[in-house]
């Protein structure tokens, strides 16, 4: 034992040189996540709702962006846009730059998390924060081209300028900067208001401990929201949509969303815990170390607004059961950062803050992420390469082109087909692609229609795609293909069950995966069947 004592002890001088450069170690992170990230956005396909992005992002003008929104199809704030189409000027019109302002948010949310517990803590401990994000579930938004990882990074920096607000640290630009990060986090995504409910939780805390009120910090809270006021016509345009939408919620979010982001770093997760049995089996009782190298406990209302960033899932889905009736794992994603500051903080007080077990939490976890990420990179999954990839797009292209029937429309079973199809195949195969929509039985069919009125209001006057009234294009097509993913996306598919019903003859072609091809023709009396059963679905449209 006392051989192994020494041992650690040596490692432990060689650390703590180590991390009196620590800029320098996060520099070396952030090389790291940049190229990396650089590599998967490369590849990556726009899917779906990043399509949603360049489309409505591309739009001639501002006002042209802010009616599209009117439409009530795309529930994000305008500043979202500004922001890539900003990225469109200085960069051209490409993947990179498309989702480069996520990329830079999500770095940003590493940079204050590294300075938020540096101040607590030695430098190790506050890579290993700068570091969590990379290995939770998160990270795939940091190239993902929707407002989730501004939401992170804003949401951290405001977090950021009010540590420093409370030390005194630059205090009048803290609290400028506390409320322009914070309005511009619900300004590019409307859950990004809950970024103020650990930071309210935590002032309240810190008033509690006080006993009297920071009133500059609260004043910075309150002008935070003001930009509310100027969203208020897209919020009551969108609300429109929270009665049906695609996503309501459910009890069972707040458990599903936990694992999500935490399943993936199992294993980093598991070397903490070795490390630690291991750290206490060698030193005990080794007091007297612990009191020279422990840093002095963070203050209640750090720790408060930390917990506050962990419980947002659980405030999401309450709020999203009473009112908004949306929730998606993805808008509660700011938890990230409250276990981020936790997880770090309780490791250096597990550890006493020992520069050499910090180091060797960053290993786990730095090494993890470059192990996963490499991973990825040989043998890409979903998980870097979207919900559409290129082997989708390519085996779509040549089923379409295996059919005999070279002149037929391609009806898309659900709204992502035809939006990624649109986009990215050949415009010969592009030209036959089409939309059926019919709120009022997409309704009835799948118990919500927010999505499908999108593709009515939003995907085809402003898109220019190929968008058409179902009871219409049956009557008037004897024959025609449908193709789209009756998997994962079964949610958003009523059309054959639909079509089906109206005594239409179906005929599967061919499969791609969770993608299946169907040869769709009129039987007799069929016609008359899909007029009366479209006339059944009419009230309420």
């Amino acid at each position: 034992m006392r051989f192994l004592q020494q041992h650690v002890r040596s490692a432990e001088a060689l650390a703590a040189r180590l991390e009196k450069s620590g800029f320098l170690l996060f520099g070396a992170l952030s090389i790291l996540y940049w190229v990396v990230t650089y590599v998967l956005t490369r590849r990556k396909l726009m899917w779906n709702d990043e399509l949603y992005t360049y489309y409505i992002a591309r739009l001639p003008t501002m006002a042209d962006v802010w009616a599209a929104l009117m439409a009530g199809g795309e529930q994000t704030p305008p500043f979202f846009y500004v922001i890539t189409r900003l990225s469109f000027a200085l960069f051209g019109v490409n993947n990179l730059s498309l989702r480069l302002p996520e990329i830079l948010g999500f770095w940003v949310m590493s940079l204050c998390l590294f300075v938020f517990v540096a101040r607590r803590a030695s430098t190790f401990y506050a890579m290993l924060a700068a570091i969590f994000p990379l290995v939770s579930g998160a990270y795939f938004y940091a190239f993902d081209a929707r407002p989730y990882g501004l939401v992170l990074g804003f949401g951290a920096l405001a977090l950021l300028c009010w540590q420093s607000a409370t030390l005194n640290r630059w205090r009048l630009l803290s609290l400028i900067c506390l409320a322009l990060s914070l309005a511009a986090a619900l300004s590019v995504h409307y859950y990004g208001i809950f970024i103020i409910f650990p930071l309210v939780a935590g002032e309240a805390a810190r008033t509690l401990t006080r006993r009297r009120w920071d009133l500059p910090v609260w004043a910075a809270f309150g002008l935070a929201m003001t930009p509310l006021l100027w969203h208020l016509p897209l919020i009551k345009q969108a609300q429109a949509y929270t009665s049906t939408f695609w996503a309501p919620p459910a009890w069972v979010h707040i458990p599903e969303f936990y694992a999500n982001l935490l399943a993936p770093m199992v294993l980093p997760l598991t070397a903490v815990l070795i490390l630690a049995g291991i750290y206490l089996t060698v030193f005990p009782n080794d007091e007297s170390a612990a009191k020279q190298a422990a840093p002095p406990p963070p203050p209640v209302h750090e720790i408060a607004a930390a917990c506050g960033f962990i419980v947002i899932p659980i405030i999401c889905v309450i709020l999203a059961k009473l009112a908004t009736g949306a929730f998606a794992n993805r808008y509660a994603l700011p938890a990230v950062i409250g276990f981020g500051i936790l997880v770090a903080l309780i490791a250096a007080k597990i550890f006493n803050n020992r520069a050499v077990m910090g180091l060797a939490l960053v290993i786990c976890f730095g090494g993890w992420f470059l192990l996963t990420q490499a991973r990825e990179i040989r043998d890409p999954t979903s998980n870097s390469m979207g919900p559409f990839t290129n082997e989708a797009l390519h085996s779509g292209i040549k089923l379409f082109q295996s059919e005999r029937e070279q002149t037929l429309p391609i009806v898309a079973a659900e709204p992502h087909t035809l939006v990624n199809f649109s986009h990215y195949a050949p415009p010969e195969i592009a030209s036959r692609m089409v939309y059926l929509a019919d709120p009022a039985i997409a309704l009835k069919r799948l118990g919500h229609n927010s999505v499908e009125r999108g593709m009515v209001d939003l995907i085809k006057p402003w898109f220019g795609m190929n968008v058409t009234d179902y009871k219409s294009f049956v009557a008037e097509h004897p024959r025609f293909l449908v193709y789209g993913n009756f998997g994962n996306l079964s949610f958003l598919n009523w059309v054959l069950p639909e079509l089906q019903a109206n005594n239409l003859r179906v005929e599967f072609r061919g499969r791609s995966g969770e993608n299946l091809f169907f040869l769709v023709s009129r039987a007799e009396g069929a016609a008359a069947s899909a007029s009366e059963h479209g006339s059944e679905s009419s009230p309420g449209q």
